[in-house]
């Protein structure tokens, strides 16, 4: 959905990513979680998705064909960033967005918490809720929003269709492992292929203004 964002809601407590990486690890020290909800759940999966971050960051390889359009950008892009420590997806997609932000010389990352942030969250919502991650890119001196993203890769998104299709009483642990599994193998493919699409969409509609 394109639109020309007006009467911005404030963002609460914005992040860059290191300061994000920071607030992790001191959760994790803290035995804690972001958000309100301080069980025991999500403070096991903030201190489990601080280590399946670490890996992302270690095996991420940025696919050329998008690190030579990343440099096509011709103004300034604000990506802003919803997540929760506790977020399976976010801890497999966070980090790459922010390798791929790095590598970008007019993307500025910024990461906003969802429930710090519901004003802003419920003007890009999916199918009607609040998923998580959301890549929201913006004009950084107009607002207009060029393209969202998010909650997951289209691809990673079709097998868990699939999943859920072939295995209808499947758990809810049990879809988080064969995640976990799908996100190893596919090393950060799929989200560059989604995020390559999208942007050179942005520059292409750019180019004809």
């Amino acid at each position: 959905m394109e639109t020309a964002f007006e009467l911005s809601p404030t963002l609460v407590n914005p992040l860059t990513y290191n300061l994000y990486s920071v607030l992790i690890e001191a959760l994790v020290a803290a035995g804690q979680t972001t958000g309100s909800e301080q069980t025991e759940e999500k403070i096991a999966f903030t201190k489990l998705n601080a280590q399946r971050s670490k890996r992302v960051h270690k095996m991420f390889k940025l696919l050329p064909e998008l690190q030579e359009t990343l440099h096509q950008i011709p103004e300034k892009w604000s990506w802003l960033l919803l997540t929760e420590s506790w977020c399976g997806d976010g801890a497999q997609l966070v980090p790459a967005i922010a390798e791929i932000a790095a590598a970008a010389p007019n993307i500025e990352l910024t990461i906003l918490l969802r429930d710090e942030n519901p004003e802003f969250m419920d003007l890009y919502l999916t199918n009607g809720g609040r998923a998580i991650p959301k890549l929201i890119c913006m004009n950084a001196e107009t607002d207009e929003t060029l393209f969202t993203w998010g909650p997951r890769p289209t691809e990673i998104q079709q097998k868990v269709k699939e999943f859920k299709a072939e295995n209808p009483y499947a758990t809810k642990e049990q879809l988080h492992k064969q995640l976990a599994v799908w996100y190893a193998k596919d090393n950060s493919a799929s989200l560059q292929h989604d995020l390559l699409h999208l942007i050179k969409t942005a520059i292409n509609r750019n180019s004809l203004v």
